[in-house]
C-alpha cells in the first residue's frame, strides 16, 4: 500500500533532508492516478514519474529513476513497506558516511507477524541466495549475535537498500536482464568486486507487507523458466563456486534453509576448510 509507505516516510522518519520519487509502472485503474493527485499535495515534494517501457523490470524501473534523483545516496524502497523507527534513514546513512564506510546498507526488515523476512542475503542458500535469520521471532540475537549486530554481508535486499549514488553510477546501476530475480545480489555483488563494502544493519527497522504464503516462481511455467535463466545469469557473470561459498556465511552451516542451522554434509569437511568456535 503506498499510502502506507509515504505516509510513515513523512510522519516517522527523523532525518529531513530527503526527496521521494515513485515510479509509476503501466498502472491502468484511474484510482490510483486520482491517488498520486492527491499525494502529491499532501507530502511536500514529492515526485511521480512514469517508466516508458511496457511489462514489469525491478532494474530498469530503478534505472529510470535514477536521473530523476539529486542526492548523494539513493535508497531503493518497495512501496509495500512501513518505517518502523525514526532513525532508520540516519542510521543506513551511518554506516555510509564514515571513511571507509560501507557503499550500500540493508534494512532489517519484519513481516507483519513480527518475524524477520530480511537481516541480510547470503549467497548459495538453496542454490542461489536467501535471507539470513528468515522468519525468527524479531528482538533476539540470533547466530552468534548476528541478528542483532551491524556486519558486512555480501548482498542485501533490494526491497530497502541504501547506495552512494557516485557508486551506483560507477558500476552502472541494476542490470536489467534481471528483470524480477537477483538484480539485488547481482549489484551488491559488482559493487563488492568494484572494491566495495555491503553492510546491514539491525538498526533501520522496516515492516515488509511481503506475503509469507506468496508463491514461488516455480508454480508458473512462465516464471519457472525466466527464474532459472536469472539464476543461471547470475552463475554466469559470478561463478557458481562463488555464489555458493558465501565469505561471510561458515561452510559448516547448512545451505538448505535460512536459520543457520549445522550442515549434516560436513561441507566444510569436504571442502578441507574447518572453522572452530570456542565456546565457554
Amino acid at each position: 500500500d503506498l499510502e502506507k509507505c509515504l505516509h510513515s516516510i513523512w510522519t516517522k522518519t527523523g532525518w529531513e533532508n530527503f526527496e521521494v520519487i515513485v515510479i509509476e509502472n503501466n498502472s491502468t485503474d484511474p484510482a490510483t492516478f486520482t491517488y498520486y493527485k492527491e499525494a502529491r499535495q499532501r507530502y511536500d515534494g514529492l515526485q511521480v514519474v512514469n517508466y516508458p517501457q511496457k511489462g514489469f523490470n525491478f532494474s530498469g524501473i530503478n534505472n529510470f529513476g535514477r536521473q530523476y534523483a539529486s542526492g548523494d545516496y539513493l535508497l531503493l524502497l518497495n512501496n509495500d513497506v512501513e518505517v518502523r523507527n525514526a532513525d532508520w534513514l540516519t542510521e543506513l546513512l551511518r554506516q555510509c558516511a564514515h571513511p571507509g564506510g560501507a557503499a550500500i546498507c540493508g534494512a532489517e526488515l519484519l513481516y507483519p507477524d513480527e518475524t524477520l523476512q530480511h537481516a541480510g542475503v547470503v549467497t548459495g542458500l538453496g542454490g542461489y541466495a536467501g535471507h539470513s535469520h528468515k522468519y525468527r521471532k524479531a528482538g533476539g540475537s540470533g547466530y552468534m549475535f548476528r541478528a542483532a549486530t551491524v556486519q558486512d554481508f555480501s548482498a542485501v535486499t533490494g526491497a530497502c537498500l541504501r547506495v552512494k549514488t557516485s557508486v551506483w553510477d560507477e558500476v552502472g546501476g541494476l542490470d536489467e536482464a534481471f528483470a524480477v530475480a537477483f538484480n539485488d545480489v547481482d549489484f551488491c555483488l559488482r559493487v563488492r568486486d568494484a572494491g566495495y563494502r555491503i553492510a546491514w544493519t539491525p538498526y533501520a527497522q522496516l515492516t515488509h507487507y511481503e506475503s509469507k504464503s506468496r508463491g514461488g516462481d516455480e508454480k508458473d511455467p512462465v516464471k519457472a523458466r525466466r527464474f532459472a535463466a536469472e539464476q543461471q545469469r547470475l552463475y554466469t557473470g559470478h561463478g557458481k563456486a562463488n555464489i555458493l561459498h558465501d565469505p561471510y556465511y561458515n561452510p559448516n552451516l547448512t545451505m538448505d534453509r535460512e536459520d543457520f542451522s549445522e550442515s549434516n554434509d560436513l561441507r566444510g569437511l569436504k571442502e578441507g576448510r574447518i572453522t572452530v568456535q570456542w565456546r565457554k
